[in-house]
Formats: C-alpha cells, structure tokens, sequence
C-alpha cells in the first residue's frame, strides 16, 4: 500500500469516526416551531435528535412555557389518543425526529406568543451513560401554512 493510499485511508476512517468523537455524542439540529394564534396555550417543538451512543430523553423545558412533555399521539379505535411520556430511549447510532411519526416535544403554558421570526431557547434533558446532560438549543418560529377559514365555523378566525 502507497504512503498516499494510507493516507487517504487514514484521512477518511477520522470522518467517519468524527461524530463519536463529540463529546456529548448528541447532534440537534432542525430545531423549529410554528408561530402561534391567539388563546393558544400550547406548542410542539420540531427538532432532530441524534445520539451516537445509546441515550434516553429525559424531559423538554422553556423558559417560555410553563412545562414541558415528550408524547406520543396513536390512534386507537378510531380516534387519537395522546400519552405522556416519563422518558423516551434513543437506541445509538440512531435519528428520531420529533414532530413527526407521532412522537412530539410539547411545550405548554405559553408565557407569551409566539410569532414569526422569534427565536426560543429549548432545553433537552437527556441521560447518557448513567450521566444527566443538558443540550441548550434555540427554536426558530416559522409562520403557520393553513388558514383557519377552512374550518367553515364562525367561532373558528383567521388570525392574521
């Protein structure tokens, strides 16, 4: 083997072994949420979660909400049922996307609106390796894409 080929090896087993490295062996990034109406007491937070190690997510919190909740939506007979969550295991080597696939980080007790643009700092508590770590991120509100006027209900208004 050539001592350029070695190299080329060596420089490209580094990046895959890079996440490893990290020191707190979670990535989050896409972290965001819709603006909110008013009486909205209530947000779910849009993020991807990755661990490289196997994790459990321990809990959400804002200093803009009065608490937060890991949960999970089925539907069971024919309608939706909404669980809370104690904690949620992250396998390693893993993604969850929260806000999708009926898994949400849920922030209720709204101190304020939320409107477009605002940046909102989140909290994930999580427990890796018997340790409790805390990931500091900061959620962009988009603006909502549907307008209520489609509910054909007169006590249901456009906010805008």
């Amino acid at each position: 083997m050539t001592a350029a080929l070695r190299g080329v090896l060596a420089v490209g087993l580094l990046l895959l072994a890079q996440p490893v490295w990290a020191s707190n062996k979670v990535i989050v990034d896409k972290v965001w949420m819709r603006e909110s109406v008013p009486g909205q007491t209530a947000a779910t937070v849009q993020l991807n979660l990755s661990v490289t190690v196997a994790a459990r997510l321990l809990g959400v919190s804002s200093p803009l909400a009065a608490r937060g909740e890991i949960v999970r939506v089925e539907r069971r007979g024919g309608s939706m049922q909404t669980h809370t969550l104690r904690d949620y295991k992250l396998e390693a080597r893993s993604t969850v996307i929260f806000g999708a696939r009926g898994v949400y980080l849920l922030l209720r007790g709204l101190k304020q609106p939320l409107n477009v643009g605002d940046r909102v700092p989140v909290s994930l508590a999580l427990q890796i390796a018997g340790t409790r770590k805390t990931v500091e991120v900061t959620a962009e509100v988009r603006a909502l894409e549907l307008s209520y006027k489609h509910y054909n209900d007169p006590a249901v208004m456009d906010h805008r």
